[in-house]
């Protein structure tokens, strides 16, 4: 077998065996994947946690037994695609996408990840000397979103869409492409989509979201959809619950609310009725109204729609 044959299929195998040592805790095999020097590197994004570098073997290594549960099927049944990988005398770089099967450690997203690598050799044996990734997941477990074109076709829904576009007054699938059923708010879908489409095409990436709110009255739940494009991936939320708590605590420092007036408000943003709300609080609907007038004064609107129009855009500037 040539040289560079066999080099190619030690470094197609260390990604493998790389992988199959997290997702087993196998602490003791993942250390041969890598160099053991103050230089190496492993970088990444996930929605979660966000951003992070950890540089030198001692960050890499402490930080590897609090790593993920074991899962079998991420450790053997993930799938590398669209391989590039360069090899040079004593050292190797590769690009790749893992596709894991479902979630990943219980988060929303196609399991797709994109994943770079740079290899050196060690006494004949390839070793990871940086390792970096972006992570594709979305959202927590039981999110609802879709990624669609710029068209509003879907390319791919979380597990929890199907049921929630089904029982869904406002939105539905025809012909595979996402539909708002009222055509005044359909209409500020396809803008919102176009102006997704056209976020992401300079040279550095840019991000944004919009929110698509339907108001069915006082007294009566405010549903809430959002547009999100990141990196040039387009994503339809139905209101998420954590990103309305991230937002509601830091509005909750801005505006001055109590702990109920910031209870009130999450159960607003979450698209409660009052009369939902009374109940879930524990408290008479008049308390409930009190309560959101109150919220109101603090805040400077006088409707539960411009309340939640006013939460959304509460975000740190972090």
């Amino acid at each position: 077998m040539p040289a560079q044959d066999a080099d190619r299929e030690a470094i197609i195998a260390l990604i493998h065996r790389n992988r199959i040592s997290v997702w087993t805790n196998d602490f003791e095999t993942w250390a041969t994947c890598f160099v053991h020097a103050p230089y190496v590197a492993r970088w990444g994004y996930w929605k979660v946690g966000g951003i992070f570098f950890r540089r030198g073997w001692d960050e890499l290594a402490r930080r590897v037994h609090t790593g993920p549960k074991a899962n079998h099927s991420y450790a053997y049944d993930t799938k590398v695609e669209n391989l590039s990988l360069q090899i040079g005398d004593g050292m190797a770089w590769a690009t790749f996408d893992q596709l894991y099967p479902g979630t990943i450690d219980g988060h929303v997203g196609p399991g797709l990840v994109r994943e770079m690598r740079v290899f050196e050799k060690h006494d004949g044996a390839w070793k990871i000397a940086f390792l970096g990734f972006l992570d594709g997941n979305a959202g927590p477990p039981g999110a609802v979103m879709l990624w669609l074109d710029a068209a509003g076709q879907v390319l791919w829904q979380s597990p929890a869409a199907p049921e929630a576009i089904a029982q869904s007054d406002d939105v539905v699938l025809r012909g595979g492409r996402l539909r708002f059923r009222s055509a005044a708010l359909d209409r500020k879908l396809q803008e919102a989509l176009h102006w997704a489409a056209g976020v992401d095409d300079g040279y550095m990436s840019t991000h944004g979201a919009r929110p698509i709110l339907v108001e069915a009255g006082e007294g009566l739940p405010t549903r809430i959809y959002c547009v999100v494009v990141d990196a040039g991936t387009i994503v339809f939320q139905f209101g998420s619950t954590r990103l309305s708590e991230e937002r509601l605590s830091f509005a909750a420092q801005v505006y001055g609310l109590s702990p109920a007036q910031q209870r009130l408000a999450a159960l607003v943003a979450e698209g409660k009725s009052l009369n939902e709300i009374a109940a879930e609080m524990e408290i008479t609907a008049n308390t409930a109204r009190t309560h959101l007038n109150r919220v109101f004064e603090k805040t400077g609107v006088r409707t539960q729609p411009a309340l939640v129009r006013v939460l959304l855009c509460a975000v740190s500037p972090v």
